[in-house]
């Protein structure tokens, strides 16, 4: 009596693939082996600042702006007078899939308290 199911020798050769070929194909599809834009962009910051990028945070990239968070004051003056121009090339040159209009810099000191809305009191 036929069930109408199949064995895996009813199978043509040339229909076969290997488990990891299908699952290689389909994450490349799904681009899961892509870095994402933010990973990118952190990548090539790091690079083009140094050890100075430790000191640094990606807040956000929100209409072609990258905001970054800066522990220090002396390193922000820096960043903002002097290497602005310098990072924003490295950065379209190195993330293209991404285009830089813009660098922003806020600082935050590390371990500051936050300060008190009017809700929370005094």
């Amino acid at each position: 009596m036929a069930t109408g199911l199949k064995e895996a020798s009813d199978y043509e050769k040339d229909w076969a693939e290997p488990v990891g070929e299908v699952i290689r194909r389909w994450a490349k599809h799904s681009h899961l082996l892509h870095l994402s834009q933010r990973e990118r962009l952190w990548n090539a910051w790091e690079a083009a600042l140094g050890p100075d990028a430790s000191h640094t945070r990606l807040e956000s990239m929100k209409n072609h702006v990258a905001s970054f968070v800066v522990d220090s004051s002396a390193l922000l003056l820096e960043l903002r007078g002097f290497r602005k121009q310098d990072l924003m090339e490295v950065l379209r040159r190195e993330v293209r899939t991404y285009f830089i209009r813009d660098i922003r810099f806020r600082l935050e000191k590390r371990g500051t308290p936050q300060r008190r809305t009017k809700l929370e009191g005094r």
